[in-house]
């Protein structure tokens, strides 16, 4: 679908979505139950009868009075039984949510390919699928999976059109959803226009703020997850970009999600970073009465495959998480490098990541010169790219995101977006932080620059050689080498 107009922030009007709603609700057969409009009226008395503590957004209400970390491991299997049963194996553990992944077909509307691994999956008794393939199961599998357990239901809406996904989790009582528009251009698809990934999410955004409207507290996650290889900076950048997106269709509860890149200092200055900044812009937007709350997602870049480097790394990316303060986690297991994560490794990595918060029991990263410092570049970085952003888009966010990434103002490494430049390369420093060896056209201030390439030249004098592509390859593999490597290079 080619869209009629450049794409814009303005909000849209209901009777346009309700038009729009038509199209999608015939994207598959589990839509046509919802085509009634008294069924947006049905599931919001669904809503209206679960618990509190269903509602990701009181969650996280809860816990910043608790002074509490929120711990959310992930679900994904081809059959609602095989689901459930994995909920079910960590209920006594409590989870603040479940994070349920949909499946590869149904991430690129193949719904058919989807329901014949369901049927295989029935047939043998094995799962075909690598996620929850939420559309074809419809309402009716949704609100099985909702109900077997006390946490709050989320989806990932990791897909190039997760619109009728959305609207089969809302009308199931899931009450939270993953805001991918810019992010799932980069990390996730080849071709798809940014334009009509932004579209598409305004619809989902649109109808999460009806939820909210009518009482519903629907909570989306503006997510920068990304891979382990791009930049903190580059990182707020996109957060911020889908949290002012989602706020202008009403949206008013926020999850503001980075994906750590295992610095202490760096990821702590982001956290630290993306609140400051989405406040202040929300502000200036008149949006003061949209709440975020800091996230962090575990390092989505290469893992040890042995067992003991994934446990040691999901405690480090839980420690840098509770350490920056963070509202809650979206977590890792320790099978998750070697297969579809299961119902007992997400347990083991409930108990892993708990007793790691439990041992730092509210302590926070001190105040330092590093920390400061850090901070200061993050945000000066930020703010560069969001002004050169908003005057390509004339002071649109939608529509300068587009305009961004076609002028490089927006780049990335190793992305298989064909729209991304793919002028920037990426290394780690002497200290493990991500730094430009090349920002491409990326807008970063001089004291930037400056500051990138003086922390790279710590490691070029350290290491005797000088910063290039094999430091980027390195660096994008870096976390998953075997030990014994390390230990080879030593002489002794």
């Amino acid at each position: 679908m080619a869209l009629a107009m450049p794409v814009r922030t303005d909000r849209w009007d209901w009777d346009y979505f309700l038009s729009v709603r038509r199209d999608v609700l015939q994207q598959w057969s589990t839509g046509a139950p919802l085509q009634d409009p008294a069924t947006l009226d049905e599931a919001l008395a669904y809503h209206r009868q679960q618990p509190w503590w269903k509602y990701a957004a009181l969650r996280n209400e809860r816990a910043l009075q608790e002074g509490r970390v929120q711990i959310v491991p992930s679900v994904g299997h081809a059959l609602v039984e095989q689901t459930v049963e994995h909920l079910r194996m960590s209920e006594d553990l409590k989870p603040d949510r479940w994070y349920a992944l949909t499946d590869t077909y149904t991430r690129k509307g193949q719904f058919a390919k989807a329901q014949d691994a369901i049927e295989r999956s029935r047939r043998d008794g094995f799962s075909y699928l690598n996620g929850y393939p939420i559309v074809p199961h419809g309402v009716e599998g949704a609100r099985r999976v909702n109900e077997c357990t006390r946490a709050a239901m989320v989806t990932d809406n990791n897909d190039e059109d997760a619109r009728l996904g959305w609207e089969i989790a809302l009308a199931g009582g899931w009450t939270c959803g993953t805001i991918k528009s810019i992010e799932q251009c980069i990390q996730h698809s080849r071709d798809y226009p940014l334009e009509l990934m932004i579209y598409n999410q305004q619809y989902i955004d649109r109808l999460a703020a009806h939820f909210n409207e009518q009482g519903v507290p629907i909570l989306r996650r503006a997510s920068a997850n990304l891979p382990g290889w791009d930049t903190l900076g580059f990182k707020v950048t996109v957060a911020l970009l889908e949290c002012l997106l989602s706020a202008a269709q009403g949206v008013k509860y926020i999850d503001l999600s980075l994906g750590l890149g295992m610095n202490l200092v760096q990821d702590v200055a982001a956290v630290h970073v993306v609140q400051t900044l989405a406040r202040e812009y929300l502000d200036q937007m008149g949006l003061r009465d949209v709440k975020v709350y800091p996230w962090a997602y575990f390092f989505l870049g290469d893992w040890p495959r042995d067992p003991a480097g994934m446990a040691g790394q999901i405690s480090w990316n839980a420690a840098v998480a509770t350490l920056a303060g963070c509202n809650g986690m979206s977590i890792k297991s320790p099978d998750e490098a070697l297969t579809t994560p299961t119902g007992k490794g997400f347990r083991e990595a409930m108990l892993i990541v708990g007793q790691t918060v439990r041992l730092i029991s509210g302590q926070r990263l001190p105040e330092s010169e590093d920390l400061r410092l850090e901070r200061a570049m993050m945000e000066s970085e930020v703010r560069a790219v969001m002004a050169r952003l908003l005057d390509l888009g004339d002071g649109d966010v939608a529509l300068g995101s587009c305009r961004a990434v076609e002028a490089g103002v927006l780049d990335t490494v190793f992305s298989p977006w064909r729209r991304i430049k793919g002028k920037v390369l990426i290394a780690r420093d002497a200290r493990g932080a991500l730094r430009y060896l090349d920002a491409g056209d990326v807008p970063l201030p001089p004291e930037v620059r400056e500051y990138h390439r003086a922390r790279i030249s710590e490691r070029e004098r350290k290491d005797g050689t000088a910063g290039d592509l094999q430091w980027v390859i390195e660096s994008a593999t870096w976390a998953s080498r075997p030990l014994t490597e390390d230990a080879a290079q030593r002489p002794y």
